[in-house]
């Protein structure tokens, strides 16, 4: 009987490598890598720290035009090293480990994974956690680094035409805004959540009792949105939150009673929008308070059409007025402080309204104000 021999034992050493040989062809690659692998990871999450989620990846570098190809492996050998870690703490570390590891001036990483975030009803509390679609980009070259931040939230928005026309009832629809988002400062990703949420016609949640469903198909109803005013409230309170600099949002709607969907999509930049004759609106102040109120009506559970007959408005001037459309009037901001009991003067700053007595003092010593004014 014969014996099978050992297997003979070589270094890697020994073995040819094709991949480092020599291409005489000129062609330099722009981006060469690994694609759809599903991995565990680990995000940030701002409740709790961190959150464990199985991400799918992709890996790229730009391959100079004398190596025939790059070496695959070691994308995977440096998602091991980290083990999994993929934050924008770790981020940076990780892109310059693939640029030295496979001898290239760039570096790519991208990622989406499920998100989910913890929710409770309207009106029950019922908890529940949502699920979201994160995405991650960094990049690094000779330049510099660069990283997008992303998300997919599902909202519900409302046909203001249907509802205008009707005699009851209005279409309503699942929507999806997609939002990428580059910021000076760290945003969080519950942050992008939740501001688009409160765009909305209204949330959705994974857990719905009836007294909740009640509260919902009301705030809808309450809140019609076409599918460019969703876009565009996106943007607007979006831009609004700490260091953004950079934005793409998409949002479409998923229609109800045709046979399409409806979609719309701005780009935004801070560096645009500071140009010179930059789309700079004249209603800058009362839109940046818009969405502000609404965030903050959200965040108290508190009903469109109840805070409108508080306040003394229409839900349809209230509507225009959280959308950016409308300037709210003195009184409205005026009511609104007592409602809620915040300081008048704060809220009449920042809703772009100058109170009497403030406007006198600035009428004693105008060119100190100025002064003053430029300083800050």
């Amino acid at each position: 009987m014969t014996s099978t021999p050992p297997p003979t034992t070589v270094s890697a050493d020994d073995l040819p490598d094709h991949a480092a040989e020599y291409d005489a062809r000129g062609l330099p690659i722009d981006r060469v890598g690994i694609t759809d692998l599903r991995y565990p990871v680990q995000v940030l999450d701002r409740a709790h720290g961190m959150q464990a989620t199985v991400a799918t990846l992709s890996l790229y570098v730009g391959l100079p035009h004398h190596f025939k190809g790059t070496h695959m492996s070691r994308f995977i050998e440096i998602l091991n090293e980290v083990r999994g870690e993929l934050t924008f703490r770790t981020m940076p570390g990780i892109l310059d480990a693939v640029r030295r590891r496979l001898e290239s001036d760039e570096a790519w990483v991208e990622m989406e994974f499920p998100y989910f975030m913890a929710k409770r009803a309207p009106v029950s509390g019922a908890p529940s956690l949502m699920e979201y679609t994160g995405r991650f980009v960094g990049h690094r070259g000779p330049e510099g680094a660069d990283y997008t931040l992303g998300v997919t939230v599902p909202v519900t928005s409302l046909c203001p035409c249907s509802k205008s026309i009707s005699e009851y009832g209005a279409h309503n629809q699942r929507s999806f805004v997609h939002v990428e988002a580059r910021a000076g400062d760290f945003v969080w990703l519950e942050d992008l959540i939740e501001a688009v949420e409160a765009c909305a016609s209204a949330p959705l949640y994974a857990l719905l009792k009836r007294e909740d469903e009640k509260f919902v198909t009301e705030q809808a109803y309450d809140n019609p949105k076409f599918v460019e005013d969703l876009v565009r409230d996106c943007v607007i309170a979006l831009r609004a939150l700490p260091g953004m600099r950079w934005m793409k949002v998409r949002a479409e709607n998923q229609e109800s009673i045709h046979n399409h969907c409806a979609t719309a999509e701005i780009e935004w930049s801070a560096e645009q929008e500071r140009a010179p004759g930059g789309p700079v609106a004249p209603s800058a102040l009362h839109e940046g308070f818009g969405p502000w109120l609404k965030i903050q009506r959200a965040a108290r559970a508190v009903a469109q059409k109840d805070l409108a007959q508080a306040l003394g408005i229409s839900p349809s001037y209230l509507s225009q007025v959280e959308s950016g459309r409308k300037a709210p009037s003195a009184e409205s901001v005026q009511r609104l402080a007592t409602v809620w009991g915040l300081d008048p003067v704060s809220l009449q700053l920042r809703a772009g309204l100058v109170p009497a007595a403030l406007m006198a003092v600035i009428a004693r010593d105008p060119e100190g104000f100025r002064g003053w004014a430029a300083a800050r």
